[in-house]
């Protein structure tokens, strides 16, 4: 019954997004302003499942519909603003209240599952052919701050400024006053981090995802420290021929250091690319993440290489990373290794190598098969598998876990995508003395106007 809801569900969308197509899509900016969005729908199918030790299987409940709505005003003389309003809601066909059931909590706003509007954007900017800066409530483009997302990306009050003179150069300047979670930030702590801090945020957000609130309190978990926020620099240059670097820093003073670099090589009408990245994070002034144990040094490091090859309709890559003696404490929303994939963000933790190969085929010319593996070596990090209760305590890791997803991604209108198809992963600790699996069979349409 369940399936039949979410297919009929499904093909309402699609007609709903046949009547938009038919309609003139080139539209100039009315002089109201843009206005523009996102609705998203997701269900897990019940062969879903997270094995362990438990006599019976956990299963997965994660039905639900979602999105946003933006508006941009008009520009005067470069000057506007944005709005933009983020919801998520169950459809109801959730079955939240079996003892074995384990609800996907990264597609809500609450712990209870309720419905939620957050007010995501708020900003004014400015811009022209060389100046850029905006500030307010929005989403902060950086690799340090950027990772798959549900209905709300991680949020951010800042300023920012970012000034294109300089031949092939961009520079960007960044003061980070408060950070709100997104939808997934549950995930990143329990699931995918397992409590290691090292999956994208230092605390689970399950009450708090679209507050905003200091970005210290948000990396290190207390009210009662102040200090000047995130300062950030950014540069890009392509003045190297078929190369591309960037550099970004972000200073959380008194807190520790993010340096990230990575360089991409592809000539011109190939059909490969090379890349490379190195991530480093030092303690600095007073050392505010050493003291609690977030970080197991005053520094930790990650780095990477990325091969890509397209040939016809397929595309490859191939991809590795490595990280140092201690974990890489990674507070801030960001996602950048090469070999993170879904549900795993294994590169981060300590003494890891990381391995993932890609396989993507284009089968129509609006149906494309993506499938992915990813492996990675036991850490040595301590952690607990926190989505089952009552969690265990943390305790070191066992197993050398993996990845895999095959997936289907079909077009069948422009603004329309529709994707699903089954994930596999095994977590690196146990519940109840037996390995954590986890089968995630899952429906993702999304609809953008």
């Amino acid at each position: 019954m369940k399936f039949i809801l979410i297919m009929i569900s499904s093909i309402l969308l699609c007609g709903v997004v046949n009547a938009q197509e038919k309609q003139v899509e080139a539209k100039e900016e009315s002089k109201w302003g843009k206005l523009e969005g996102q609705i998203r729908l997701y269900h897990v199918f019940s062969p879903a499942y997270i094995k362990s030790g438990r006599t019976t299987d956990n299963t997965i409940e994660g039905s639900t519909i979602g999105g946003h709505l933006r508006y941009i005003t008009p520009e005067f003389s470069g000057f506007g603003a944005t709005t933009a309003v983020y919801y998520a809601r169950g459809t109801g066909l959730n079955d939240k209240y079996h003892e074995d059931s384990i609800m996907a909590a990264g597609r809500f706003f609450t712990s209870n599952y309720s419905p939620k509007a957050v007010l995501g954007e708020a900003n004014v900017h400015y811009k022209d052919k060389t100046h850029h800066a905006i500030a307010g409530r929005y989403k902060v483009n950086t690799p340090i701050t950027n990772a798959i997302f549900t209905y709300m990306p991680h949020m951010y009050q800042a300023f920012q400024y970012t000034n294109s003179a300089l031949d092939s150069t961009k520079v960007t300047l960044l003061q980070i006053e408060k950070m709100a979670y997104g939808n997934r930030s549950p995930v990143e702590f329990g699931l995918i981090g397992e409590v290691t801090r090292t999956g994208g945020v230092a605390q689970n957000g399950l009450n708090t995802r679209g507050d905003f609130i200091d970005i210290e309190e948000q990396t290190l978990g207390v009210s009662n420290t102040k200090t000047n926020g995130v300062t950030g620099l950014g540069i890009e240059n392509t003045s190297i021929p078929d190369t591309k670097l960037r550099l970004w820093d972000f200073y959380g003073h008194d807190i520790m250091n993010m340096l990230y670099v990575d360089a991409t090589y592809k000539p011109k009408d190939a059909s490969y690319s090379l890349a490379g990245q190195y991530l480093r994070i030092d303690s600095v002034g007073d050392e505010l993440a050493v003291k609690p144990g977030y970080m197991d040094s005053t520094s930790a490091y990650v780095v990477g290489l990325k091969a890509t090859l397209k040939y016809n309709k397929a595309f490859f890559y191939l991809a590795y990373n490595h990280s140092g003696d201690s974990r890489l404490f990674n507070p801030w929303g960001g996602d950048p290794a090469y070999t993170s994939s879904f549900f795993s963000k294994n590169a981060y933790r300590a003494n890891v190598d990381a391995y993932k190969l890609g396989f993507n085929y284009q089968l129509l010319d609006n149906l494309k098969l993506i499938t992915s593996h990813a492996q990675y070596t036991k850490s040595t990090t301590p952690g607990t598998f926190a989505p089952i209760k009552p969690v265990e305590a943390l305790s070191a890791p066992e197993h050398d876990p993996f990845e895999s997803a095959f997936l289907f991604s079909y077009n069948p209108f422009k603004k329309l995508n529709i994707l699903g198809g089954l994930i596999y992963k095994t977590s690196e600790h146990n519940y109840e003395n037996e390995q954590v699996k986890i089968l995630d069979v899952d429906l993702l349409v999304t609809y953008k106007f």
